[in-house]
């Protein structure tokens, strides 16, 4: 198929190459590497590695703006998992269902030419150089920032990326993405048994080099992603769980191991803070649903993932078509800082509700009771509150009543409280583990919407205007993003393979192929 993207190579990755070009002698033996040889490559590779690093989630990094961000994720996955609220001056926007090509064009090509483009040129160095474990990691940081873009389009490039411009099916896609993880971690613990303690440490800015962490971290990922396709195929969700369960990887158990972008390996501007404090009066501030469900659960997290506005929490909800000083004035700021509050990939806190889960369908991997209060308390100590009396708590979801505009909304929930029941049936259960893993989650958009439309839970206030034309249920909210604009101009072939492969049509209220809930 023909295929015309150009993707620029970024700006870092150029000039660290350009610092590493080596004039070979003829009497060097063309089949050997020398020294300064590995570590000229090294220079390639943690180039490329910081690269990919920075855009699983997007980081005002290397020339990059806030509102990169702000335009690929906030303005979607955030808006769309009921952690952000837009006070945008432009309200045709995706909070009402009216889509921004330029937006989303964005979302996409920060992929592809910040993840998939440097992903293949380490691929060919490890490669070259036998390094099996450089490979590994450069594939689990892969698949933890292209799940994202899978799950927010359905079919993509991926399998051929390079060779092609065709789009794959998403179930092939996470086929690939299991038998990926599975290869990273037998390479990685080879490696760590052998005495390879460390990786690329220079370059490493999640886990400064650490072997066991990036194992854990990759046994964790398989699991989330496991649990991801359980409606659409149960059988290939427990076999990978299991394989996660069963592995002496182990999982991400201590805010320690957790997947961050850490502020003390390389320093960042978080870009909440950018375009909640310092872009206009803010154009985002916190979301209705997140300030709403801790806040009638009696949360102790409130405090930590929001301000108060005259002793109170007010986010903003969706779909708002005017009113913009007043929710700006009167709606809680992220509590986040410039410098010092870190991008988290991967909580500690969701390696024990993924468990929990998993316990509770298959009843394997431990007690979901227990994971699921051993997940909570360590969402409170990864943001440093105290649980308190929380996991007793019988507090519930009523209404809702937004401060500025009066539009009412109540909640619908299967008996939702903090406190486990064992009398609950399954979804009562499940709607407990999956509502606390959506608050740990807090704030990757990304994640919080991919869990809401894969188990409905919780319940999120719905948009006060719905643009969409009919093509996206208020009750359930976007599904997906319509393939971009860029890819339907530039590589029409395979976007017409993409839309054979949905299975519906190229909008907003098609589902990808896990998003199969019989409830829903």
């Amino acid at each position: 198929m023909k295929y015309n993207r150009i993707f620029p190579v970024a700006t870092l990755a150029l000039s660290l190459l350009a610092s590493s070009c080596i004039d070979m002698e003829d009497n060097i033996n063309p089949n050997g590497v020398t020294e300064d040889m590995m570590k000229a490559d090294n220079l390639k590779t943690g180039a490329f590695i910081q690269q990919m690093q920075t855009r699983v989630i997007l980081v005002a990094l290397g020339g990059k703006l806030s509102s990169d961000y702000q335009i690929s994720r906030n303005l979607s996955h955030d808006l769309f998992a009921g952690y952000a609220g837009s006070t945008l001056g432009n309200l045709q926007s995706h909070q009402q269902y009216i889509w921004q090509d330029g937006w989303i064009n964005s979302t996409f090509n920060e992929a592809y030419t910040g993840i998939m483009m440097p992903w293949r040129e380490v691929s060919k160095l490890a490669k070259e150089q036998g390094r099996d474990e450089v490979l590994a990691i450069a594939n689990i940081i892969k698949i933890a920032g292209m799940s994202q873009i899978t799950d927010t389009f359905g079919p993509i490039p991926y399998i051929k990326y390079g060779e092609t411009g065709d789009y794959d099916s998403q179930e092939a896609v996470y086929k690939s993405f299991f038998q990926e993880l599975g290869k990273a971690i037998d390479a990685l613990t080879a490696y760590y048994t052998a005495g390879g303690t460390s990786v690329l440490a220079q370059y490493d800015k999640v886990y400064g080099g650490a072997t066991e962490n990036w194992i854990r971290f990759a046994n964790t990922l398989r699991l989330r992603l496991a649990l991801r396709v359980v409606y659409a195929d149960a059988a290939l969700a427990r076999a990978e769980a299991e394989k996660s369960l069963q592995s002496t990887a182990g999982f991400v158990e201590s805010a320690a191991q957790r997947a961050e972008l850490r502020q003390s390996l390389v320093q960042y501007e978080n870009p909440l803070y950018i375009i909640d404090y310092e872009f206009n009066k803010g154009d985002t501030r916190v979301g209705a649903s997140i300030v709403e469900v801790m806040k009638q659960l009696g949360d102790p997290r409130c405090s930590a993932y929001f301000t108060a506005v005259d002793g109170e929490y007010w986010g903003v909800p969706m779909g708002i078509t005017g009113h913009l000083s007043d929710y700006q004035e009167k709606c809680s700021h992220f509590n986040v800082t410039k410098y010092n509050t870190p991008i988290v990939w991967m909580p500690a806190a969701e390696s024990f509700f993924l468990r929990a889960e998993a316990a509770l369908r298959w009843g394997i991997g431990g007690d979901p009771k227990s994971l699921y209060e051993e997940g909570i308390k360590m969402s409170c100590s990864e943001n440093g509150v105290e649980a308190g009396t929380y996991l007793a708590s019988n507090n519930t979801l009523s209404g809702y009543s937004d401060p500025v505009s009066g539009y009412n909304y109540t909640f619908t929930t299967n008996g939702l409280t903090p406190a486990w029941d064992d009398a609950a049936n399954f979804e009562g259960k499940l709607e407990r583990i999956s509502t606390q893993k959506w608050i740990s989650l807090f704030p990757n958009g990304s994640e919080g919407w991919a869990e809401v439309r894969r188990t409905g839970y919780p319940d999120l206030i719905n948009a006060i205007s719905n643009g969409s034309n009919g093509t996206v249920n208020s009750d359930l909210g976007p599904r997906r993003l319509p393939f971009c604009l860029q890819e339907r101009q530039n590589n029409a072939d395979g976007v017409a393979v993409g839309r054979q492969l949905l299975g519906g049509a190229d909008n907003a209220g098609t589902r990808v192929w896990w998003d199969k809930n019989p409830r829903f």
